[in-house]
Order: C-alpha cells, then sequence, then structure tokens
C-alpha cells in the first residue's frame, strides 16, 4: 500500500508570512494540529504544528516559528506505507508528516489519523 492511498489530499496550507496568532485561529477552527507551510509555487518549506505555534510569539512570522525541511521526515506520495514507517510514528510520537511529489509540491499529509481511518475501515469489512 503507498502513502498516496491513505494521505488526506484535502489539507490545510501555511504561507511562512503569516503570523503565529492568525495561524493559531485558524487552526483552531479548522480542529488541525499540523500544517504543511508552502512558497507561493506550493513547494514544501517547512512545518508547523499548534506546539510550535505556542511556543512561539503571536506576532512572529511561521517562518520564524517552523521546522524546515531538513528538520522532519517528509513523505513521497509513491513511498510504502510499512511498519518501520509506523513504528517511527510510534517512537517519535509524531502525528503527521507532509506528502510531496517529485518536484516537491505538497500533495497531501499523512497522519496517525488517515492510517486509524484506513485499518478501521479494513477491520470492518472483514
Amino acid at each position: 500500500m503507498k502513502v498516496k492511498d491513505i494521505m488526506n489530499k484535502d489539507f490545510t496550507k501555511i504561507s511562512p508570512n503569516d503570523l503565529g496568532g492568525e495561524v493559531v485561529n485558524f487552526l483552531y477552527r479548522e480542529r488541525k494540529h499540523y500544517a504543511p507551510v508552502v512558497d507561493n509555487r506550493g513547494k514544501l518549506i517547512g512545518w508547523i504544528t499548534v506546539l510550535d505555534l505556542l511556543a512561539g510569539c503571536k506576532h512572529s512570522k511561521v517562518e520564524d516559528l517552523m521546522l524546515f525541511i531538513d528538520e522532519i521526515k517528509i513523505l513521497k506520495e509513491d513511498d510504502e506505507i510499512t511498519d518501520k514507517l509506523i513504528e517511527e510514528m510510534i517512537k517519535n510520537e509524531d502525528i503527521a508528516y507532509p506528502v510531496v511529489n517529485e518536484e516537491y509540491e505538497i500533495v497531501g499529509t499523512l497522519s496517525v489519523f488517515d492510517l486509524l481511518k484506513h485499518y478501521y475501515k479494513v477491520s470492518t469489512l472483514k
């Protein structure tokens, strides 16, 4: 099974120029805990979580609070969902990862909730 088979394709994107306080309010309204940070071409440049925002100042720009792409795990849409990937998510207590295509354009997110929904659906079909 591939990442693209399970990932969320209807996801929230954040600009590096957004203010932290505005993003906190937006994520709260959307009931999200994380979001990819993208440039004006849709390329992934970072990742922001609610914890990153809470640790920062509400007047800071997202680019000052986000984790950069060399600090996060990034999945490609054709990566396989493996036991190793799931074990890594559990061990690191990672809630979600960004998913990119070959051009590093963000195409989705894969969260523990996406995995749970998939495995629940599969188990109830039996």
